[in-house]
């Protein structure tokens, strides 16, 4: 029975390291999307600074 039991126990232990190491990963997946979102923002107010830098330009040698 003990041999039994000590099996089913350190089973036990295993899952619950693959469930910290999967809920690890879900971590690092969340935080890189984090990242990458903050990349996006930061893209598209260049390329709107951009776009207002042209603007100007163009205003300034008479374009329309």
């Amino acid at each position: 029975m003990s041999d039994w039991f000590s099996t089913a126990v350190e089973m036990q232990r295993e899952i619950i390291q693959a469930q910290q190491a999967q809920m690890a990963a879900a971590k690092t997946m969340l935080d890189a999307g984090k990242q990458m979102t903050a990349l996006q923002d930061a893209g598209q107010k260049a390329a709107a600074a951009n776009l207002a830098l042209w603007g100007q330009w163009a205003k300034l040698w008479g374009w329309k």
